[in-house]
């Protein structure tokens, strides 16, 4: 890892995320998890993307504060700021601002660009391995002014990859990694060594967060154990729980303070955490000893003084607190509320309301361990009792979202346009009927035989509460009831709605997604093992088949020898429906006219450190 639509994770380019339709309105969600870029996005240059300016003279306008700080609305208040132990968005767009990665990605070309360290040097070695290099910025340092070191990145990937700590949905992108030789002469200076082709290797190493091992290890515990001991997956399965240094660095390490607590959340990056109102807000102020201070590139600039981020949980406070002028930007109203404002005089001469293509996707999730959606064709005609052309019309009209059909979003080489499962109740009925589910006696309700007990077509549907979600609930039930099905909607917050997914006990749930424009690897959503904790295959989706495909797809480079791989992939989801597959909508946002920003499709749709406040 997919709205009044917020978002989870955190790798930048493996940016799995979840997103919540809006309660406003994971789809990061950094879900989930994202709607692939159109071609014409592909085609764009590599130009500096120029500051948004509005057509509306903000000259006479009084705006109600005149500071350097941005205020920033988050729909969920995040779990914690340990970036690899959550994958929630609203967490990452925090969090972002604390810690960095080895690399960043161009928000127009999307290729990997120099952050913490050089675009790497990318070498096939003997034994069919393949070798990344970097060398860290000179000037890079930690807010003690020690110099961010190949130690750093080495701890960093320990933490990650021991395996107490919990940090499920990252490991696999490094289970490949054999062992990372540093330099004798120079402590900046490394190489990443793999053990095999990796389809997404470099994106995954550009993505790995870099923490100061001074702050997070003082002991040093992880010294102990081999790098290549902890990326073996069975190495690190018969460690788990056993060595007593990776057991008590995961312990704290794991805790709430370490994601929580100002002091002990300590990162690179441009801004610092000042406070945590539990509930209400959190506070990042400007390090003024930040190493790249002053820096003319977006991915590394910390400009506003200090960014505030207030807890909005309820749509309408949200629309309360623009009005108010009490936040700068929102993100993703629910489209009614998005297009109502927009025509507002008063906001429209302090705002800006601006659009850009998601890169996340919405569906019903089934519980395909247990239950009603076991059976495939039971499955297979839910998607046939989901009229998505209505959703769009009814909550997401003039091109606030587009139709998606499978977990390959459209603009991609190797999407497979295959048949759409369009809304047809009497297909429905006929599929359900096959499946062995009847009117029996007569109550209007389909029952079935179920190990001796005649069962009730009954389920619940858990969703987000918000607009969108509620309205997509109360059509389902309306749309399931014409064949004798009954849905109780279930609405609940994101947080909770996940919980339950992640613990199996549910029937069906509205799930956010969200990818970027990388090759799609689909180990962490589809990959039989990947059921939670170890991913987010909440499904329970399990097939040979698609285990061998998700396998070979990660280790094939070439683009012509994966096509056909992706597509019979995308055949196996569209026959077994284990997801009923809805939208991608487009990313809306709120934006005070007070700064400039430059915006991008690669969510949130924006850097927050690089707004720049007007004179």
């Amino acid at each position: 890892m997919v709205y009044s639509i917020t978002d989870v994770t955190t790798l930048p380019y493996l940016r799995y995320r979840e997103f919540y339709i809006p309660t406003d309105n994971p789809m990061n969600i950094r879900y989930f998890l994202y709607l692939l870029m159109a071609a014409a996005l592909f085609a764009c240059g590599p130009d500096p993307k120029p500051m948004v300016t509005t057509e509306t003279s903000v000259s006479g306008v009084d705006f109600k504060h005149d500071d350097n700080v941005l205020r920033i609305a988050l729909r969920q208040e995040p779990q914690g700021l340990n970036p690899v132990l959550t994958a929630q968005a609203d967490a990452r767009y925090v969090r972002e601002l604390i810690f960095q990665t080895l690399n960043d990605q161009d928000p127009e070309t999307f290729e990997i660009i120099p952050l913490l360290a050089t675009i790497p040097d990318v070498r096939k070695e003997s034994g069919g391995g393949v070798s990344y290099s970097y060398e860290i910025n000179p000037e890079a340092k930690w807010p003690n002014g020690l110099p961010v070191s190949a130690a750093d990145v080495i701890f960093s990937l320990k933490a990650i990859m021991n395996p107490d700590v919990e940090s499920g949905p990252y490991k696999p992108y490094y289970y490949n990694i054999k062992s990372i030789i540093t330099s004798p002469g120079n402590e900046r200076r490394f190489r990443v060594m793999t053990r095999r082709p990796y389809l997404l290797a470099r994106q995954a190493i550009a993505s790995l967060v870099v923490y100061p091992e001074y702050a997070y290890d003082p002991d040093k515990r992880l010294r102990t154990v081999r790098l290549g001991d902890l990326t073996d997956e069975k190495s690190a399965a018969r460690l788990k729980g056993k060595n007593e240094d990776l057991v008590a660095f995961a312990k704290e390490f794991n805790g709430v303070a370490m994601a929580t607590e100002p002091d002990k959340i300590v990162g690179s990056g441009p801004y610092r955490l000042v406070s945590w109102e539990a509930g209400q807000r959190l506070t990042l102020d400007q390090r003024p000893d930040y190493w790249a201070k002053g820096s003319s590139k977006e991915e590394l600039q910390g400009k506003p003084e200090q960014v505030i981020f207030e807890f909005i949980p309820d749509p309408q406070t949200t629309v309360n607190a623009l009005r108010d002028e009490k936040i700068d930007f929102a993100l993703n109203l629910s489209s009614g509320q998005f297009q109502e404002l927009r025509d507002d005089d008063f906001l429209k001469q302090r705002f800006d309301f601006t659009t850009v293509p998601g890169t996340s996707y919405f569906g019903l999730t089934m519980n395909m361990r247990e239950g009603f959606f076991k059976n495939k064709a039971t499955r297979q005609a839910m998607a046939h009792l989901v009229d998505v052309d209505a959703i769009i019309n009814q909550f997401f009209p003039n091109n606030l979202a587009r139709r998606v059909h499978g977990p390959v979003l459209g603009g991609k080489d190797y999407y497979a346009d295959l048949p759409h499962k369009d809304y047809d109740p009497d297909k429905a009925l006929t599929l359900l009927t096959g499946a062995g589910w009847e009117d029996t006696n007569g109550d209007g309700t389909l029952d079935k035989e179920v190990r001796g007990t005649r069962q009730e077509f009954k389920f619940k549907f858990l969703t987000f509460p918000s607009p969108e979600a509620e309205g997509i609930g109360a059509l389902m039930k309306e749309w399931m009831a014409e064949v004798g099905v009954e849905v109780e909607v279930v609405a609940m917050p994101g947080r909770a709605l996940y919980d339950e997914l992640n613990k199996g006990d549910f029937d069906m749930g509205l799930q956010g997604m969200g990818l970027d424009p990388n090759p799609d690897e689909f180990t962490q959503v589809w990959a039989s093992t990947s059921v939670p904790p170890n991913g987010t295959n909440r499904t329970g989706f399990a097939n040979a088949e698609a285990d061998r495909l998700i396998k070979q797809i990660a280790v094939t480079v070439s683009d012509k020898d994966r096509d056909p791989m992706y597509r019979r992939f995308q055949e196996i989801i569209h026959e077994e429906q284990p997801m009923v597959f809805l939208i991608s909508p487009a990313t809306r946002m709120v934006v005070t006219k007070r700064f400039a920003y430059s915006t991008s499709p690669i969510s949130p749709g924006v850097k927050f450190g690089a707004f720049e406040k007007r004179e």
